[in-house]
This record gives C-alpha cells, structure tokens and sequence, in this order.
C-alpha cells in the first residue's frame, strides 16, 4: 500500500508539472474511437488521454484516475503488415506486425512482446480463452505486469480479426483496487464494441 500511494503522489506531482497537458471528457453515450474504427458505449464519463507520439494513429487511450492507476486502450482497424506499436527499423528489438493470418497464440505473443519490449521488467499470462468481440471468434488474453515504477499491474485484452483488419480493447489499471473497480465497465464496453467502416 505504501508503494501505491508513493506511485500515486508521482502521478499527482507529473500531472501538475504537465498542466498543459488537457484530457477531454468522454460522456456515457454513443462514442466512436481509435480514429472513427469502432464505436463503444460507456456507461459513465471518462477522460481521453492527450495522444502519446509512441501511439499508432489507430489508438486511443481512456482513463477514470490518470493512465498511472487506469487505462481502457483501443486499437481498430489495424491492416496486415502493420504493429500495434510505432517503432523504427533500425530498432533491434521488434514488436511483431500483425498479420491477419495469426492464430489466437500469435496475437497474445505479440501483446507480450510489446510489453516486453517497453520494458516491463516481470510479465505473467494468467489466462487465455475463446470469447466473442465485434460479432467475431475473439481472444481474451489476462496477464499480470510489473513496469519501471515497481507499481504492480493486472491486464486483459481482447482481441478479433474481422475481414483482415485486427480490434483490440484492453484495461490495465493497478493491481490492488483499480483493475478490479474498471473491470466491470471494461466489459460492458466490449459488450458493446461494433465495427465502422469494415470495408474502409
């Protein structure tokens, strides 16, 4: 608990110095995200994080208490060939780019290597199993995480390929409280994930 609330007094200090930085307000209503791919409906407000220059244009990230304690990522129409991360190529270690061949173990080993490569110093797979995301066979892949500042995270993600292109929702918030306080709206959002503009 000490290390929490020691990770917490960061997050609070790095938001007052990043005062210029400004989250927009998401209402519980009909809302379109990942650059107009999907379409979700929260069932109370949140904040859209400002866009991150290591994010994909296709990303879009929301959070209840600041991205240190909660975040609701989403990531939709990815095409073949593309990374769910930026990176150069002269970068030697790689997030693999999506392939919309990849079977259900490809996609959660990609979503390991991404964290992986960031730096996450501890990572655990706790789960793995067939669910349904935008009306296709989806993946639903739990994992625990440990990054730089010690703060112990729980992670799920769901992940689908529909007509080549890949959707992923995911909720990675701290262990002790957050994840489990998100979890239930996280799933109400993927309950109500469609996709817009399949064929775009």
């Amino acid at each position: 608990m000490i290390k929490l609330l020691r990770v917490i007094l960061i997050s609070v200090a790095a938001s007052w110095l990043a005062g210029c930085v400004h989250y927009s307000l998401v209402r519980p209503a009909p809302t379109k995200v990942a650059a107009g791919t999907l379409e979700v409906r929260p069932t109370y407000a949140w904040n859209r994080a400002p866009r991150l220059a290591t994010e994909i244009k296709q990303e879009e990230i929301w959070t209840q208490n600041g991205l240190v304690l909660d975040a609701i990522g989403f990531i939709g129409g990815l095409k073949d060939g593309e990374a769910i991360a930026k990176q150069h190529d002269h970068t030697d270690q790689q997030v693999p780019v999506f392939r919309s061949s990849m079977t259900p173990a490809d996609l959660v080993s990609m979503v390991e290597s991404y964290y992986r490569i960031r730096g996450v110093s501890v990572f655990e797979t706790v789960g793995v199993r067939p669910v349904k995301f935008v009306g296709e066979d989806a993946v639903q892949f739990d994992y625990e995480f440990i990054a730089n500042d010690e703060l112990r995270r729980r992670g799920r993600a769901v992940m689908a390929i529909s007509q080549g292109k890949l959707y992923v929702m995911s909720l990675n918030a701290a262990a002790v409280h957050y994840f489990d306080a998100a979890l239930p709206e996280f799933e109400a959002l993927v309950a109500s994930a469609r996709v817009l503009n399949r064929e775009g």
